[in-house]
């Protein structure tokens, strides 16, 4: 299993979470982090209220290298979501565990 590599610009917010999308050679695997990590690890982004999806997408861009980092150490121990359209899903404690 190879690393994965991202496009930096490919993200959006679907709602739940923002998804964002790894290569593993020819393998296309969906990624995620989900809102409650961006709302708990972002000191810029509001824990509570409404929150606009461009906010969670500029905790994501803020957050970038160590959501990525922590999407590829789950791509390379195998840790997959059971259901859904997103395979690896970033959560709270893998950013700050």
């Amino acid at each position: 299993m190879a690393q994965l590599a991202f496009l930096d610009d490919d993200r959006h917010f679907d709602g739940e979470c923002v998804r964002f999308r790894g290569r593993d050679g020819r393998e296309e695997v969906v990624c995620g982090v989900t809102l409650y990590a961006l709302q708990h690890c972002d000191p810029e982004l509001p824990k509570h209220g409404l929150v606009s999806s461009d906010a969670f997408l500029a905790a994501f861009d803020r957050l970038l290298t160590l959501i990525h980092q922590a999407a590829r150490e789950k791509h390379a121990r195998g840790l997959r979501e059971t259901e859904g359209p997103v395979q690896i899903m970033v959560h709270r404690q893998d950013l700050a565990p």
